[in-house]
């Protein structure tokens, strides 16, 4: 009887904190503008902020991932691998570089790395993005909710984008 009228007014007197949220710069105000154009302004400051923006398709992903995003039972029993579709920590493939060239090229792997979980960025495997990263102290590849990476689908898309990107 005392533990939970203790647990209550530890609850109530306790100070509250608030968990740790993306520090994503002020997005441009989009007044006065299109859906079209609003995306572009995106785009051209992330570009300009960005250490690294390339062109790459997801080829799997890191270990690290964990195992939430496997392959469900169901598909098990038609003979597919259970292996991940979908994660934060991708290996990439990289197919075009726009900025950062030698610091791409250098490596024998590409993959990127990201540290905090409500800033994390899902990424598919098998589909092309355009990302826009930082490098951070350790020389890895960082990304997150706050960067404008763009699924690209159709050459067109891509066309848009590395027009915005000038």
């Amino acid at each position: 009887m005392l533990i939970p009228l203790f647990l209550g007014l530890m609850a109530i007197f306790m100070p509250s904190v608030d968990p740790p949220s993306c520090e994503c710069p002020e997005p441009p105000s989009k007044e006065n503008l299109t859906e079209r154009q609003y995306d572009s302004l995106l785009i051209r400051q992330a570009f300009q902020g960005a250490d690294l923006v390339f062109l790459a398709e997801v080829t799997g992903f890191e270990e690290k991932s964990g195992s939430l995003f496997r392959a469900s039972t169901e598909d098990d029993l038609w003979d597919i691998p259970a292996e991940k579709r979908f994660g934060i920590y991708p290996r990439l493939k990289l197919k075009k570089a726009y900025k950062g060239h030698k610091d791409l090229k250098k490596r024998s792997t590409l993959s990127i790395v990201q540290r905090w979980r409500m800033c994390d960025m899902y990424f598919n495997k098998a589909e092309t993005y355009v990302f826009f990263g930082q490098l951070d102290r350790d020389g890895n590849i960082q990304t997150n909710i706050c960067s404008p990476n763009r699924v690209i689908r159709f050459e067109q898309q891509l066309k848009v984008v590395e027009a915005w990107m000038e």
